[in-house]
Order: structure tokens, then C-alpha cells, then sequence
């Protein structure tokens, strides 16, 4: 992206080219009477007509650029919600996991206990250990792989955001390489029409 200063010395570089190219055109237009004259005045006009087309595609570039970066931002946006989505479906899975883990324990103290059987150690308890390891486990994966995925999604919202910077960068460097071939046109225009006119005016054309 220009500085402010660059883009000023733009400008005025390519006022000064159409001041020019303008001129050229005014002195073609008074001599179309001649060959010379209308030589002189088709170069100028094709001139202005390049440059006038540079500018507008690089102002095309920019407006598709300024699209695609809408587009990115919207996707980067879409991604954070579906982080935000896997990490509240991650922690109620989680909390349903531990919940099922809780009844199943319960249900295997209750059969326990109305078979008589004591569950404060040897075997019982180790089942019941067992189980609450394994359950927490269970839930601890299913927190991890949320996790996983969300940083999926806040990696791509956040690439996404990234390029929708480089692509809007693209379009002002694309609006501005428009100016600066616009200026060169009209400047190499004039500068042909001025060495055209000195050759003819030397030979009385």
C-alpha cells in the first residue's frame, strides 16, 4: 500500500501527463486539415484511451478484491462460530459421558449390595474403580477431541482473516498500479506527440 506522500506525487504526475496529452490533442485537433495533424491527434486520443482503460482495470481489480476479502471475512466469521459450536458440543458430551459413568455406578453398587456382596473392597471395588477410570477417561477424550476441532476452526478463521488482509492489499496495489500505468501512457503519449510534431514542423509536413 502507497504512503499518502507517493500517492500525491501520483497524482500529480498524471495531471501533469493529461495537461500534456491534453495540449497534444488541442494542437492534432487544430491541424486535422492535414495528415500531420491527424497522425497527431489519433496518437494523443489512443494515449488517453490506454490510460483511461489501465485506471478502470485497476479499479475493476480493486472491487473484486474488495468482494473476495468480504467473502474471507465472512468465512473467518462462520469458522469462529464453529469453534465456539465444537467447544459447547464438546463440554456437554463431556458432562453426559461423566452422567452415564455416575449411572452405571450406581447401578453396579445397587446390584451389588442386593446380592449381599461388599463393595468397600477386594474385587467390588476394583470393578467400581474400573469404572469410574474408564468413564473419566472417556469424557477426557471427548473434551480433547472438541478441542481439536475447534482449534481446527479458530486456525481456518483465522487464516481466513489473514488472507482477507493480502487480498484487500492486492486490490489497492492493483488501483494503484492502474494510476501509475495510466500516468506512463499519457506521458510516453505526449512525448511521442511532441516528437512527432517537432519532425513535421522541421520537414513542413
Amino acid at each position: 500500500m502507497c504512503e499518502p506522500a507517493t500517492l500525491t506525487a501520483i497524482g500529480a504526475g498524471i495531471a501533469s501527463a493529461a495537461s500534456s496529452a491534453g495540449a497534444a490533442v488541442a494542437t492534432g485537433v487544430a491541424a486535422l486539415g492535414t495528415t500531420a495533424g491527424a497522425t497527431l491527434a489519433a496518437t494523443a486520443v489512443s494515449g488517453a484511451v490506454t490510460a483511461y482503460g489501465a485506471v478502470q482495470q485497476g479499479q475493476a481489480q480493486k472491487k473484486q478484491a474488495r468482494y473476495q476479502a468480504g467473502v474471507e471475512r465472512n468465512n473467518a466469521t462462520i469458522a469462529g462460530w464453529q469453534a465456539q459450536d465444537a467447544t459447547q458440543r464438546g463440554q456437554i458430551e463431556e458432562q453426559r459421558q461423566r452422567l452415564a459413568t455416575a449411572r452405571l455406578r450406581s447401578s453396579q453398587r445397587a446390584g451389588m449390595a442386593a446380592n449381599g456382596i461388599e463393595i468397600d473392597s477386594g474385587s467390588p471395588l476394583d470393578v467400581l474403580m474400573d469404572t469410574a477410570q474408564l468413564g473419566e477417561l472417556d469424557a477426557l477424550t471427548i473434551r480433547s477431541n472438541a478441542e481439536r476441532e475447534a482449534y481446527g476452526f479458530r486456525s481456518q478463521s483465522g487464516n481466513l482473516m489473514a488472507q482477507a488482509g493480502l487480498t484487500t492489499m492486492a486490490g489497492r496495489n492493483a488501483a494503484t498500479a492502474g494510476y501509475i500505468g495510466a500516468g506512463s501512457t499519457l506521458l510516453s503519449s505526449a512525448a511521442t506527440v511532441g516528437d512527432r510534431k517537432k519532425t513535421y514542423d522541421r520537414y513542413g509536413i
